[in-house]
């Protein structure tokens, strides 16, 4: 098999989220021959390292005197490393180390450095700094898809349209242009919802497609279409291949509540979420909104009509 076809299907497993299968071709393929492919591959094995949480590995395998995207991966992990022990993590502190990287050589059209660096920004929160790390976009359809989550994060559901209409002008099909227009296609809701829907079940039809972010995508879609059981049902088959997925965890919580679960089935899920991702921003939500309620209702006393 060639370079760009070995390249080609590790893109893509990634995009689907089957981390663990491109960790095994990166690790078993002798076909990348280039420096700038086995680069590449490279990025994509830690990528997936840090997709799974494995911080510390790939903080000790990765040299200080590695290439620039080794670098920028280096720094994502040691980040989230940190943010999970300390929830009032340095954030500042790394983003200056963000931006002293992308000011070196060409580091800032560097789409797996660019890329990288913004997840770190977006984690931080600073969705304005992301975008503007991803500003040299053109025909770099990964930056392009975290601009469209950012847009989407901010709200600027516009902006998002956008930017998929945008990449359709050179990407013709590409799976990860497909999942830019099933995200925002559930943003847009209507009968857009079908849209996602079918978008997640074609890519369901391959087993190396059969992700947990897939069964979320396939899941958002039928409870967005009132579907709750089969939502339930692709839920569970996610949480079997991982039990602590955030993501799965929140839709479960949708799900039952929607779906007339006893509160004591969403407590549960919820409870497994903050074991889970104890910093998770849906928990914090949850707990501002909770506090609000209870700020609300302190103001009112029950009064006895017997």
């Amino acid at each position: 098999m060639d370079t760009e076809s070995i390249l080609f299907g590790i893109r893509n497993l990634f995009a689907v989220g089957n981390y663990q299968t491109v960790i095994n071709e990166v690790s078993s393929t002798n076909g990348l021959i280039t420096p700038e492919a086995k680069l590449e591959a490279k990025a994509f094995l830690y990528r997936s390292y840090v997709a799974q949480g494995k911080y510390n590995l790939v903080i000790n395998d990765i040299k200080n005197d590695d290439e620039a995207p080794l670098q920028a991966i280096k720094l994502l992990s040691q980040y989230m490393a940190d943010k999970q022990r300390n929830n009032n993590v340095d954030a500042e502190g790394y983003l200056q180390k963000a931006n002293a990287l992308l000011e070196e050589g060409a580091n800032r059209i560097n789409s797996t450095v660019q890329v990288t660096l913004a997840t770190l920004m977006v984690q931080a929160g600073k969705y304005e700094e992301a975008l503007r790390t991803l500003h040299s976009r053109q025909k770099k359809l990964e930056c392009s898809a975290l601009a469209t989550q950012i847009y989407l994060l901010m709200d600027r559901l516009d902006l998002a349209r956008n930017e998929v209409a945008s990449c359709k002008s050179w990407a013709e099909d590409a799976l990860l242009l497909q999942m830019m227009e099933a995200w925002v296609d559930l943003r847009v809701g209507g009968e857009k919802y079908q849209e996602a829907f079918y978008i997640y079940e074609e890519f369901g039809q391959s087993s190396s497609s059969q992700t947990v972010n897939v069964l979320n995508g396939q899941a958002a879609a039928n409870l967005a279409l009132g579907r709750y059981p089969e939502a339930e049902s692709l839920l569970l088959e996610a949480q079997n291949k991982d039990s602590d997925n955030p993501d799965t965890l929140i839709n479960l919580i949708a799900c039952a509540t929607l779906s007339g679960k006893p509160q004591e089935v969403v407590n549960r899920y919820v409870s497994q979420l903050r074991e889970c991702a104890p910093n998770h921003s849906y928990l914090q939500d949850l707990d501002m909104k909770s506090s609000l309620f209870d700020h609300c209702a302190s103001r009112y006393s029950l009064v006895d009509t017997a």
